[in-house]
């Protein structure tokens, strides 16, 4: 008798919104400890090259650089420390877009390990991540 793998159901979100300062800012705004530290909740680091460290929100998320062109994409892994030590980190995929409002982003973060996670991530990337840049945006630029 052959044994099947029980496959495993992965869970993902997709957000496209606006941001208010042009591509390049953007993506710098997003790869720059000194400018993340203005706007983002928590001590960071963010290591700007392919297999880069990152850690955000005090250490809450850790991950690793996977793609990094400047003003066009960005991606890396995110596993929180409140995951299972079991549980595989996800993806986070961005893709910026020039607009006239400024930057059109596309953010896919794909391999949550429940339909909660996904939820939840997909509240926290508006409360802690786009929300607050586009604040720093206004009152900065």
């Amino acid at each position: 008798m052959t044994e099947e793998k029980k496959e495993k159901k992965l869970f993902s979100i997709e957000i496209e919104v606006i941001l208010y300062a042009p591509p390049e800012i953007v993506f710098e705004s997003m790869t720059d400890e000194k400018i993340m530290q203005e706007w983002i909740e928590g001590a960071c680091i963010f290591q700007p090259v392919i297999n880069g460290k990152v850690s955000l929100f005090d250490g809450w998320v850790n991950g690793e650089v996977l793609e990094f062109d400047p003003g066009l994409s960005l991606a890396y892994t995110w596993k929180p420390n409140t995951w299972t030590k079991n549980t595989e980190a996800s993806i986070v995929q961005m893709d910026f877009e020039e607009n006239e409002a400024g930057t059109k982003l596309i953010l896919s973060h794909r391999g949550f390990p429940n339909e909660k996670e996904a939820a939840d991530h997909r509240e926290g990337w508006f409360n802690y991540f786009i929300d607050p840049l586009n604040d720093y945006y206004i009152d900065k630029l």
